[in-house]
């Protein structure tokens, strides 16, 4: 038999960009779970429907556009504009934005960013004001495509649908990791590559003569020579075997560290000594020098300069980015 030993490698965020990262909302139960493996179409989390919890009377369902912005800490600033109101054509999801800059084409003061970020969120939705028996009311933002039979004047009962349900599926497969912020849950599908263990070699179990196996070596595609002798194969030792078949996950080790035998292993784009940016946290645009990186916790410090003074900054893999 023919064996092309391969093992997984985790990517880096920094070589792959944010295609794989995902928003969640604390409305939205999590439904995969941090550090396992998904699917892409694979579920990641999902909005139950909502439901009114008493009798009501529709009193108000004002036209609101959404714009959220995710500062560099990754808290977030909402932006509730007017229905009426144009919003321009460059406020979309995933572009930086400064602070200062008017959200509507009119220039209103009221709809301008106060800290510069990033997009994360553009929508309309629905302001719905609930008037109940006892005579108070309570308004709920709704997602416009989300909203349920709900118009002015309408009598509700209790248990009638408001909000219908909604699912966040992943883009990718890969292994799911969850960080957790004031405002939202940051889901990121870290990407599993395969990748030869020995690239350009194949390994062969054959019990043939010397002709016989040249015959079978020349039928090989891309082949050229044995390893070891041009014309004659040299046998790999048992012990050297064993380490290629562990190493593929074919074999099982016999130690303490089996139980994490067949996990992939963390690759990172960027190496000590190199000049990144940071795209996250206070220190947000500043550049530093990587001085150490920690495969386990998968964090790495960043040596950055203020003052005049070399500071260490400790940051997860994905706030930072290559030059």
């Amino acid at each position: 038999f023919f064996l092309v030993p391969v093992e997984e490698v985790i990517t880096s965020r920094s070589r792959h960009g944010a295609g794989t990262e995902y928003r969640i909302p604390y409305e939205y139960d999590l439904v995969a779970k941090p550090n396992e493996r998904i699917a892409r179409g694979d579920t990641i989390a999902r909005k139950p429907v909502r439901h009114l919890e008493k009798d009501a009377r529709v009193v108000d369902v004002e036209p609101l556009q959404r714009v959220i912005v995710e500062m560099t800490n990754r808290n977030e600033e909402e932006y509730l504009i007017p229905g009426e109101k144009h919003v321009r054509r460059d406020i979309r999801v995933g572009e930086k934005i400064r602070n200062g800059v008017p959200l509507t084409i009119d220039g209103d003061e009221r709809y301008v960013v106060a800290n510069k970020g990033k997009i994360v969120l553009r929508e309309k939705v629905r302001r719905i004001t609930f008037e109940y028996a006892n005579g108070k009311t309570k308004a709920r933002l709704i997602p416009e495509k989300y909203l349920g039979k709900v118009r002015k004047g309408m009598s509700l009962k209790a248990g009638d649908v408001i909000e219908l349900e909604d699912s966040i599926v992943s883009r990718a497969s890969g292994l799911l990791k969850v960080k957790e912020y004031k405002d939202k849950r940051v889901v990121t599908i870290q990407r599993i590559e395969k990748r030869r263990l020995f690239p350009g070699y194949v390994f062969a179990r054959m019990g043939l003569e010397i002709e016989e196996m040249n015959a079978l070596i020349d039928g090989l595609r891309g082949a050229v020579r044995y390893v070891g002798s041009r014309f004659k194969p040299v046998p790999i030792e048992g012990p050297e075997m064993k380490l290629i078949k562990r190493k593929a996950g074919l074999l099982e080790i016999p130690t303490a560290a089996a139980a994490g035998a067949t996990e992939p292993k963390i690759e990172v784009d960027f190496s000590v000594g190199e000049v990144v940016e940071i795209v996250e946290g206070p220190f947000a645009d500043f550049t530093g020098e990587v001085k150490e990186i920690d495969k386990d916790s998968e964090e790495v410090t960043v040596m950055v300069k203020i003052f005049g003074r070399e500071t260490p900054v400790r940051l997860g893999f994905d706030g930072i980015e290559k030059l």
